[in-house]
């Protein structure tokens, strides 16, 4: 597996760099356009976690990569299981990047008045760190979601014939939800009423809720990767290149 890994992030190198700069910029404009620092972490975690996903499958294909890499001292398991270390790599470089982006925006606001009110709005609230730290770890579980749905597909089909599948893949993934709960009626029957939902956001915006969705959060990451690497392993090894 680290041999796997190891070229994998070899060959991502130039592009690693090339996204670490782009996401620290994005991450710059988003909290200064917004006038806060809630999502611009929150945006590149996800946003990296998906590009880990879809630009490594991407590389398979190029050259015939994915069949020349079989030729080398990796097994097909080394190579799933590399291929998940960097999604998760890249993934956390993502959320690294949009935090050390928006406490350099927070340390150069208290410094020098930055212009169009930007000092002000985006001066440091603990509120508002609880809400990025809150965001941040629900886009890492949502981009890991989407990650873990999307890399078997890759294997098991490749780049060419997942592309095509990806509108579908998406529209199940955040309508399908919605419909589940509006058929099963949970809203129409009271199950979660206003009170109980004023209750959960009022513990989520205290710094122990905060910990604990991260916490949560956290382990919904590693558990649908676990399952995605283990359904991606048997895909991968039926799969005739």
């Amino acid at each position: 597996m680290k041999r796997a890994y190891l070229m994998e992030m070899t060959i991502f190198r130039d592009y690693i760099k090339q996204l670490m700069g782009v996401g620290f910029f994005v991450s710059i404009f988003v909290s200064a356009g917004m006038g806060s620092i809630v999502a611009a972490p929150a945006i590149l975690t996800m946003m990296f976690f998906m590009m880990g996903c879809m630009s490594a499958s991407a590389y398979d294909e190029q050259s015939n990569w994915g069949a020349f890499r079989l030729t080398m001292p990796v097994s097909r398991r080394d190579v799933v299981l590399g291929r998940y270390g960097v999604i998760v790599t890249l993934g956390f470089l993502g959320m690294a990047a949009g935090w050390v982006a928006c406490l350099l925006i927070l340390a150069l606001g208290s410094v020098v008045e930055l212009p169009f009110g930007l000092s002000d709005a985006i001066a440091f609230d603990e509120g508002m760190f609880l809400g990025a730290v809150f965001s941040t770890a629900f886009c890492m579980a949502l981009g890991s979601l989407i990650a873990s749905i999307e890399t078997p597909i890759y294997f098991k089909f490749g780049q060419n014939k997942t592309t095509q599948w990806l509108p579908m893949i998406t529209v199940l993934l955040f309508v399908g939800p919605m419909l589940i709960i509006n058929g099963t009626g949970i809203l129409d029957n009271g199950s979660m009423s206003f009170g109980n939902l004023a209750s959960l956001l009022g513990f989520i915006e205290t710094p122990v809720g905060v910990a604990t969705c991260f916490a949560i959060f956290l382990a919904f990451t590693v558990v649908v990767l676990g399952i995605s690497a283990a359904v991606s392993l048997k895909l991968y090894e039926g799969r005739e290149l």
